[in-house]
């Protein structure tokens, strides 16, 4: 999609993600690489999204499991059931990517998460040393979430 002159793109700038091939048991295929990044990404909506569905068991938000009569094939309409689905769903998604953060050291922890999630730049960090964790955070996230 081209711009006009002058005006700006909202959304954010993404740079392409590199793979550090230094520890060869913690390289990826492209592909896992990628999904893992995006799941990662991903995680402040999962997140939200958890919360809305819990606020809504909590205050009893439910629908009614009625037959519709627009429906040919009659099957039961479940939101109950579609949501606690997908409650199970989200919350192994979250704890897989929270599960794979407690690798990290608690200096790197939070600059990695935002470097991932914000494309945030290293600033009072040695380069070398985040990018190891960052790399092997993203492995367990593949491993955590069955991706390899």
């Amino acid at each position: 999609m081209k711009f006009k002159k002058g005006e700006e793109r909202k959304e954010r700038k993404m740079s392409r993600e590199w793979q550090q091939k230094r520890f060869p048991a913690f390289v990826m295929p492209d592909a896992v690489y990628y999904q893992s990044i995006w799941a990662v990404r991903d995680l402040a909506r999962m997140e939200e999204r958890l919360k809305e569905l819990n606020y809504d068991v909590e205050t009893g938000t439910f629908g009614s499991g009625i037959v519709s009569d627009g429906r040919r094939d009659y099957n039961i309409s479940r939101p109950t059931e579609k949501k606690a689905i997908e409650i199970a769903q989200l919350e192994g998604r979250v704890k897989a990517i929270r599960k794979a953060l407690d690798v990290v050291p608690d200096p790197y922890r939070d600059f990695v998460l935002d470097n991932v999630t914000l494309n945030k730049k290293a600033q009072g960090y040695p380069t070398k040393i985040w990018k190891i964790w960052k790399q092997r955070f993203l492995f367990n996230v593949a491993k955590n979430l069955s991706l390899m």
